[in-house]
C-alpha cells in the first residue's frame, strides 16, 4: 500500500493495487474510527474485491483523521479512502518527504513533456490490416460501435477476429454481438488473471534455469518444526539471495528504477478458477520455522477467500512441482521483475567418485523468469545460482 503526504501533518491512505490488479474494491467495514490512534501496518478497513475479502493497513503511525469512503461504496484504485494526522515535527525542523512517492497505479511524473505523436499517414478505407497496425481496430468504428466495444470489454487483438459486414469491411454493432454470442463469459477471477497477465506480458521476459539437488533439503526439513515445504525453502533462499544484492529488487517506471526497501515476497496459491498471490513481509528476516507458519497461514487465508495482504512484493515463488510439472515458465506480475519456479522432484543418475559407481539422487529444476529491461541474463543467472546454492545448503537458511 502506498500513501502520499499532502502536508507536514497529514498522510493520505489510498485504495491499493491488489495482487491481480482489480480496478476497484468495495468498502466493507472500518476497523478504526476517526480520532483513534493507529500504528504503521495496523489494519484500518476491510474491503471486498471480486475474489477476496482483504484489509488495508495504515502506512504510518498517527491519528486517524477521517474516513473518505462509506461502507458499501466501490472505490477505484488510487483514490483516497482515509487521512491520518501525523505527529507534528519539532519547530524549525522540516518534514522528511520521500522523493519517490507517487499515486498508486501511476508512474512518477516525467521530468520533461513527451514528444508529440506524429500524425498518421492517410489510409484507404478498406486497408484494414494497415489500420490495425497503426491505430487498432477501434479507430475504424462508429461512435455507437465504439461504445459497444468498450462496454463488452473487447480489446484490439479481439477485434482482428471479427469479420466486418459493414461498408468497406467496417465492423458493425451486430458483428460485435455475433462475436460475443459465440462463447461464454469468463468468471470474474479469470478476468482479473487475464488482465494481470496481459499487462505482465507487455514487457520483454526471459527465463534462465538450472537443476537443484534436493537430497539435503529433504533430509534437513525433518529437523525443522513444521517440516517446511519446498515452497518455504524457495522463499527463504530467494529472499536471502535478493538481500545480498540484485538489480531485480526494483520496479521500473519509465527510465527510473525504484528500489524495494524490504524483501517482501508473494507465494502463488491456486484458488477455484484462478491464482492469488498473498504477500509475506521481510522474508529474509524469518527463520524456516517462522516462515513455515507464515506460509501456511496465507495459503489457508487465500483458499478461504480472505487475504490480509495482496499488495506490492519484490517477487513471487511458484511451486508448480506439486502438480507433477518438471519445468515451466511462470509469468511475473506486472509490478514485479522476477518469479522463481520450482519443478517436481525426480530421481536421476548420480556418479559417486569415491565408490566409482552410479547411484541415485533427487533433483528438481528451478526457473527464474525476469524482466529483461531491468538487467540481462548474467544478473538473472547469478541470482538463480545463489538461490539454488542456498537450497542445496539448507543449514544456511536457519
Amino acid at each position: 500500500m502506498a500513501s502520499v503526504p499532502v502536508s507536514s501533518a497529514t498522510t493520505e491512505v489510498r485504495m491499493p493495487q491488489f495482487g491481480e490488479a482489480a480496478a476497484d474494491a468495495t468498502i466493507v467495514a472500518w476497523l478504526v474510527q476517526p480520532g483513534q490512534a493507529v500504528k504503521a501496518d495496523q489494519e484500518l478497513v476491510e474491503v471486498q474485491t471480486e475474489k477476496s475479502l482483504l484489509t488495508v493497513a495504515a502506512p504510518v503511525d498517527g491519528i486517524l483523521k477521517e474516513h473518505c469512503a462509506r461502507p458499501g461504496e466501490a472505490v477505484q484504485v488510487g483514490v483516497v479512502i482515509a487521512r491520518i494526522s501525523l505527529p507534528q515535527a519539532a519547530p524549525g525542523v522540516a518534514p522528511v518527504v520521500p522523493t519517490d512517492v507517487h499515486p498508486i497505479g501511476t508512474a512518477p511524473a516525467a521530468k520533461a513533456p513527451a514528444p508529440k505523436a506524429k500524425k498518421p499517414e492517410p489510409m484507404r478505407l478498406g486497408d484494414r490490416s494497415a489500420l490495425l497496425a497503426a491505430h487498432g481496430e477501434i479507430a475504424f468504428l462508429s461512435p455507437r460501435v465504439r461504445a459497444r466495444v468498450a462496454e463488452s470489454g473487447l480489446k484490439t487483438s479481439d477485434l482482428t477476429a471479427i469479420q466486418g459486414t459493414g461498408a468497406g469491411g467496417r465492423i458493425t454493432g451486430a458483428d460485435v454481438d455475433r462475436y460475443l454470442a459465440m462463447g461464454e463469459s469468463l468468471s470474474p477471477v479469470r478476468q482479473a488473471v487475464a488482465s494481470a497477465m496481459t499487462r505482465s506480458w507487455s514487457r520483454p521476459l526471459a527465463t534462465v534455469a538450472m537443476p537443484v539437488g534436493m537430497d539435503a533439503l529433504l533430509a534437513h526439513r525433518r529437523t525443522i518444526e513444521g517440516r517446511p515445504s519446498a515452497t518455504v525453502y524457495g522463499l527463504a533462499a530467494l529472499a536471502r539471495a535478493i538481500a545480498k544484492g540484485t538489480p531485480f529488487a526494483a520496479k521500473l517506471f519509465g527510465s527510473r528504477l525504484v528500489k524495494a526497501q524490504s524483501v517482501d515476497l508473494a507465494v502463488a496459491v491456486e484458488v477455484n478458477d484462478g491464482v492469488l498471490t498473498p504477500v509475506i513481509r521481510g522474508v529474509d528476516k524469518l527463520s524456516l520455522a517462522e516462515l513455515t507458519i507464515a506460509v501456511d497461514k496465507v495459503i489457508d487465508q487465500a483458499r478461504a477467500g480472505r487475504v490480509a495482504d495482496a499488495g506490492d512484493a519484490v517477487a513471487t515463488v511458484s511451486n508448480y512441482g506439486i502438480f507433477g510439472i518438471t519445468w515451466a515458465t511462470p509469468i511475473p506480475l506486472a509490478g514485479q521483475a522476477i518469479i522463481l519456479g520450482l519443478g517436481a522432484v525426480q530421481s536421476v543418475p548420480d556418479w559417486d567418485p569415491a565408490l566409482k559407481a552410479w547411484g541415485r539422487a533427487r533433483q528438481a529444476e528451478a526457473t527464474l523468469t525476469f524482466d529483461h529491461r531491468i538487467a540481462d541474463g548474467g544478473a538473472a543467472g547469478r541470482l538463480l545460482s545463489a538461490t539454488v546454492d542456498m537450497i542445496q545448503h539448507p543449514e544456511r537458511l536457519g
